[in-house]
């Protein structure tokens, strides 16, 4: 984890957080970034104050939102592929993406993620962008100047 007076920088997520060369600018990376999001701003701030004290930065907490919706494309391939009969979010992806935390903060954050996974999915039933059925193709979007 970052030193906490590394805290004073503005973090956040970005588009290129989830690229690294032009073929990752996929739908299905782009549907990672939003889930990352949604993520960290389904975390209240009673819950960002434990994860400070327990070491996390801004910087650090977005970094665990990205690595927890990049283990969650791997759940949601396989629900695609059928491995599983519906898609899962469990408590070993979130204590992956957030080492070092109590069993109660990591529930807590299974909560949250759950939370953010309905949000995005009630804005993605009305995108015409369709980001997981047409998950390898070129999303534009990372080519947006505003980032």
């Amino acid at each position: 984890m970052a030193n906490k007076n590394s805290d004073n920088l503005a973090s956040t997520i970005e588009p290129y957080h989830f690229i690294s060369c032009q073929s990752d600018k996929t739908k299905f990376n782009w549907f990672a970034f939003e889930l990352a999001c949604e993520i960290e701003s389904a975390i209240p701030s009673r819950l960002n104050g434990r994860l400070s004290k327990s070491g996390y930065t801004k910087q650090a907490l977005n970094t665990s939102c990205i690595r927890l919706a990049t283990l969650l494309q791997g759940v949601i391939l396989k629900k695609l592929r059928n491995d599983i009969p519906e898609m899962q979010i469990n408590y070993t992806e979130v204590e992956v993406a957030f080492p070092g935390l109590s069993d109660k903060i990591i529930n807590e954050l299974l909560d949250c993620t759950v939370t953010a996974w309905g949000n995005l999915l009630n804005i993605c039933v009305s995108c015409p962008s369709a980001c997981i059925s047409h998950k390898n193709d070129y999303c534009n979007m990372f080519d947006d100047e505003i980032q």
